[in-house]
């Protein structure tokens, strides 16, 4: 019988849960003006990053994986743009584990790519 791997233990899902604490954390110091904007949209991607990732996981088909996989790539994508232009303005201060998330989500991208080409 193959032992199971459970999604919340895998090392991307821990730290996108990471990322997603970090943003919570941050958000409630954005001008009010952008709070229930940016900020908002920002915890809607962390949490759908993190269930994008568990349907990759979860789906043994490949197309459905590499098509969950893509969509994690472009959230990605759309929440590092929004935390770039967050630290741009200011919106983000006190915070340098940021630069050491950006850091460490760099690495992950080829995570995404062993897990797009089934070696997970």
């Amino acid at each position: 019988m193959d032992k199971v791997k459970l999604v919340s233990n895998t090392r991307i899902y821990l730290d996108v849960n990471a990322l997603l604490d970090e943003i919570l954390d941050i958000t409630p110091n954005f001008p009010r003006a952008y709070k229930y904007t940016i900020g908002a949209n920002m915890h809607t991607l962390g949490v759908q990053l993190l269930q994008d990732i568990a349907a990759a996981y979860m789906n043994k088909n490949r197309t459905t994986r590499i098509d969950y996989l893509v969509a994690f790539q472009i959230k990605f994508e759309t929440l590092k743009t929004l935390m770039r232009k967050a630290g741009e303005r200011q919106w983000i201060k006190g915070h340098h584990e940021s630069v050491a998330l950006k850091k460490k989500y760099k690495t992950r991208e080829l995570t995404l790519k062993r897990i797009r080409d089934g070696d997970y």
